[in-house]
Order: C-alpha cells, then sequence, then structure tokens
C-alpha cells in the first residue's frame, strides 16, 4: 500500500507546484528582433528600460501596444503582415527595432512565451576601448607590463559633433546615444551671437 500512496503524494504536490513560465531571451545587436504574434493573444517584450514605441500607421487599428515599466504589450487583432517597431529609450534615444508579424493561431497550439531583450556586445563608448563583455574589462584595464592603462576618452566637441552629424545624415538606427545629450528644437528668434563672435551665425 506504500508505493500507491508515494504516487498520490507525488501528483499532489506536482499539481500544486505554480507553473513556470519560459520567457525567451533575444540579444540586441544592432540587428532586427524576430517577435512573432499570434492574432488575439497578448505577447509580453521584457526589456527592463522606459521606451517609446513607433508603429507604423497601416497597422495602429490591428495593433494593440502598451508600454509600462520596462515591458512593452503587444496584442494583434487581426493578421499583421511583416511590420518594423521601433522602441526607443526614453532617456538615452537608443533604438531598438523589432520585426513582428501577426498570424492566427492553429488548434492545439500553444501559446507564445515572452521575450526578454538583453543587450549583446554593443560598440565602444569611448575612444580606444574594445568592445567586449565585464570579464574582458580587468584584462584591458592591465596592459602587458602590468601596470594600469590610460583610458582615452573620446573629446568633447569631438562627441557632439559626431552626435550632431549622425542625427542629421545617418539612419536613426545607426545613430550612438551620448548620455546627456538630446535633439531639441530652437527658438527662431534665439540669441547666438556670443556663441561665435566672428561669424554670422542665426538659429
Amino acid at each position: 500500500m506504500k508505493h500507491p500512496v508515494l504516487v498520490l503524494l507525488g501528483l499532489l504536490a506536482v499539481a500544486a507546484a505554480p507553473a513556470s513560465h519560459a520567457v525567451e531571451i533575444l540579444r540586441w545587436e544592432r540587428m532586427p528582433l524576430a517577435v512573432p504574434l499570434k492574432v488575439g493573444q497578448e505577447r509580453i517584450v521584457f526589456i527592463d528600460r522606459n521606451v517609446r514605441v513607433g508603429v507604423p500607421a497601416g497597422v495602429g487599428e490591428r495593433l494593440r501596444v502598451q508600454s509600462a515599466g520596462g515591458a512593452v504589450y503587444l496584442r494583434a487583432s487581426e493578421p499583421i503582415e511583416p511590420t518594423r517597431l521601433q522602441l526607443q529609450d526614453a532617456d538615452t534615444g537608443a533604438l531598438i527595432l523589432l520585426d513582428i508579424a501577426a498570424e492566427p493561431p492553429k488548434d492545439g497550439e500553444a501559446g507564445l512565451e515572452p521575450v526578454r531583450i538583453v543587450e549583446g556586445n554593443s560598440t565602444p563608448a569611448h575612444y580606444g576601448d574594445q568592445a567586449g563583455g565585464a570579464d574582458e574589462a580587468p584584462a584591458r584595464a592591465l596592459d602587458q607590463a602590468g601596470t594600469r592603462a590610460t583610458r582615452r576618452e573620446t573629446p568633447v566637441p569631438v562627441a557632439l559633433t559626431r552626435f550632431a552629424a549622425q542625427n542629421l545624415y545617418a539612419p536613426l538606427r545607426t545613430v550612438e546615444p551620448l548620455p546627456g545629450v538630446m535633439r531639441v528644437n530652437l527658438r527662431r528668434d534665439l540669441d547666438l551671437g556670443t556663441l561665435m563672435p566672428t561669424l554670422p551665425v542665426r538659429a
């Protein structure tokens, strides 16, 4: 009689255990990330930062988009052809691109799991740095002689000029975020006479 009792206890323990949901991990490395959707099912994208979502006008009526607490909630009410969404960091202006497409769910098909987007190997933030993970940082900090390597940062005028040029001429997905700097509109009557006194600069 002991074995049936043990089997029943095991089944009860499994039934009482909370169901765990798998989370698909996507690594952002400046390549658009594919996030498929099912019509009538909500899919959550965890990004752990406050973002603004850019939705093309053609799919706005078929796709419900909500953003709160570092997560984006996507729900398609009708099939959607492959479409690109832009997630823009509200603090730095950095962009993450999502390629979505919604199809009707098939009978007996399991629901889509949530997605978590993590940062991949990005470009160096400062001139002279090497792109890499946190494990490589101590090795970069010491040179071959064992002394502390000097860190060469990009001069501020160069960083500002590059940021302005990228915003004017480069595609938005290639613009490198510059902490503390964002694009704003200037008043047309702004006095710039003291900025460059020898040149006729106007806003």
